[in-house]
């Protein structure tokens, strides 16, 4: 689907939905002029300071600075992407995502897909409740389960059948490909298809907004394939979701942690003993997506591991994957060689948390490690060759440009109370290694987002990139004034790279004859930061007021800019003339070039001072 097709589903969703109504549906609003007022969901405050605009569609926070559309609202609340939030307004508008990613088979969209599985974990749910779910249910409350966990997590049956999904399916006239193109059956290689599933307790894995996205499998037999997922498909892959967010997500941003376990009933027991905020990966050693996922809802996590060297493994890989992307991360390990469902079972939930509490950080975990491998007491060439290890570690991950100047100099002051050596000798060496393992080629982490940068030399002035910013504050509030200043305001004048993208947008879109809408306006960009700026800018513009006073203002402003600069051209141009020429030679056309810098000077505006000062300075 073309990009403009999106952008047409795009503004059908905003127009579906009334922001009142969805900021309401979580925040308390009470009407307060045109506009409603309610204390901010983002930020603690005692104070109303959250106001909801329904003429233009848009809120904002005057004490935390968020603002934006409903999209931007979604993503906020949620902690989710643009791409997310899209989905769940449009599901909530009923509205059908035609430019979705398809699942590959024909007419199958992920919503389709999503569905497909919502259904087969009601499946597996009646199986299990039913008299073939016996053996299923003594396995759980053997595991120490209650029956309130397992209602919570929905476990369900795949019961030891190879047809049993296919013929359910049949009876609710759900078409065997759906079934495939979820991962719920196989194909078999005399033709047909046979379950995915058989003869396995199930856990339903759910995403971030509610959908089912796929299945583990906890063998109740002899298969030696103890735990089985869904094969990867378009809505799963097991290396971006993780069990449990679904019901953590709350918890995690009320705890300020999240706790990172292995195991399916790891997670469930962890809940079950008031530990909310614990994820589990899906069999799978921890990777960068699932960092990044744990990032959207908080900066902290602790890993869980078992203490055998299976667990270790884990632990180092996980260490790597979520130091890199920038969480406050610590590890702790369960004691006795139990796993975590074990020794909740057996220690409790004081013990359990005293384990929490003794979680160490990342660094000083690693360094543990390589101590060990040295020896603890390691001194001389021993101790020497372990800190290079350690160092050449951090050094990698500084050389992937994984960790920003900021975050580096945290943990060179880690290190140095770690390994007792000083900071300014760890960050020289740690820079030399890391030129060795630097890429071609760096990677910001940040596209999309505003960001601040310095103006370029020679690029403008100060008062210059002002009466541009007060203009778009006035075009935010009164669009009919771009007339008057299409001339002027052009994208590459702006030094300010988040301004810079919003001209052009706002240019774009003035310049087709649509009506510029700061709703509309923010829905063209994904990263809520840009909700927040569009807003400020609205806002300043609409408390300045006089809007014909700043356009006549800001363009009087622009103008005596451009004859300055024009000038000292001029200038730079007969100064140049008069070095090439020598002291004996007048420069050709020199004449005309003095007289159209007089002309210059006697224009409006405008101060010869500079000028006059590259004349004087002439050889």
């Amino acid at each position: 689907m073309s990009l403009a097709d999106r952008e047409t589903i795009t503004r059908q969703i905003r127009d579906a939905t009334d922001i009142v109504d969805l900021v309401g549906s979580s925040v308390s609003l009470r009407r307060s002029g045109s506009a409603f007022k309610g204390l901010c969901p983002f930020h603690e405050e005692k104070t109303p300071s959250f106001i909801v605009n329904p003429a233009r569609q848009i809120f904002k926070c005057f004490g935390c600075g968020v603002g934006g559309d409903v999209f931007k609202f979604v993503q906020l609340r949620e902690n989710v992407d643009f791409l997310e939030a899209r989905r769940m307004l449009a599901e909530r508008a009923g509205i059908d995502l035609e430019a979705q990613p398809r699942s590959g088979v024909a007419g199958l969209a992920k919503t389709d897909l999503a569905r497909a599985c919502a259904w087969a974990r009601q499946i597996f749910r009646k199986n299990y409740l039913g008299p073939s779910g016996q053996a299923a249910r003594d396995y759980v409350a053997n595991r120490g389960i209650s029956a309130e966990m397992a209602e919570a997590f929905a476990l369900g049956l795949a019961v030891d059948s190879y047809d049993s999904l296919i013929r359910q399916a049949d009876l609710a006239k759900i078409d065997h490909k759906l079934l495939l193109a979820a991962g719920l059956v196989k194909e078999s290689q005399r033709g047909g298809y046979y379950d995915t599933f058989r003869n396995r307790l199930m856990f339903p894995i759910v995403d971030a907004g509610g959908r089912v996205v796929g299945f583990g499998g906890r063998t109740l037999g002899e298969d030696p394939a103890k735990y089985l997922n869904t094969p990867a498909t378009a809505l799963f892959d097991k290396g971006t979701n993780l069990f449990g967010l679904d019901r953590a997500r709350q918890a995690i941003g009320e705890a300020g942690r999240a706790i990172v376990v292995e195991g399916y009933t790891d997670c469930i027991m962890a809940h079950q003993h008031g530990f909310c905020e614990t994820v589990a990966t899906l069999g799978t050693a921890m990777t960068e997506a699932h960092a990044r996922l744990l990032r959207r809802f908080t900066d902290r996590v602790i890993l869980l591991f078992d203490s055998d060297e299976a667990g270790q493994r884990a632990a180092d890989r996980a260490l790597a994957v979520t130091v890199t992307v920038g969480l406050d991360v610590s590890l702790a390990r369960v004691p006795e060689g139990k796993d975590p469902c074990d020794y909740l079972l057996s220690a409790g939930q004081a013990a359990f948390r005293g384990v929490l509490n003794q979680a160490v950080g990342a660094l000083e975990f690693k360094w543990r490690e390589v101590s060990r491998k040295y020896g603890v007491g390691a001194t001389g060439p021993a101790r020497r060759r372990a800190v290079e290890e350690y160092l050449q570690q951090l050094s990698a991950w500084l050389g992937q440009g994984a960790i920003d100047p900021i975050q580096t100099g945290l943990l060179i002051n880690q290190l140095s109370q770690i390994i007792s050596l000083p900071a300014e000798d760890l960050l020289q060496q740690v820079r030399r290694m890391s030129q060795r393992t630097r890429p071609l080629t760096g990677r910001s982490g940040t596209a999309g987002r505003p960001q601040a940068e310095a103006p370029p030399a020679g690029k403008g002035s100060n008062s210059q990139q002002e009466a541009l910013r007060q203009i778009v504050e006035v075009l935010l509030n009164e669009p009919a004034y771009y007339a008057h200043v299409a001339s002027w305001l052009k994208p590459e004048h702006v030094w300010d790279p988040a301004l810079s993208a919003i001209v052009a947008e706002m240019v774009a879109i003035l310049n087709s004859g649509q009506q510029l809408q700061v709703a509309d306006l923010i829905g063209r960009f994904e990263s809520p930061e840009f909700g927040g700026l569009i807003t400020d800018l609205q806002d300043r513009g609409e408390r300045r007021g006089q809007f014909a006073t700043v356009i006549e203002g800001a363009i009087a402003c622009l103008e005596s800019f451009e004859q300055s600069r024009h000038a000292a051209v001029l200038a730079e141009d007969i100064r140049r003339s008069r070095q090439q020429a020598g002291d004996r030679q007048v420069p050709e056309n020199e004449d005309e070039r003095l007289r159209a810098l007089t002309d210059a000077a006697r224009q409006s505006h405008f101060s010869p001072v500079r000028a006059r000062k590259r004349l004087l300075d002439l050889p």
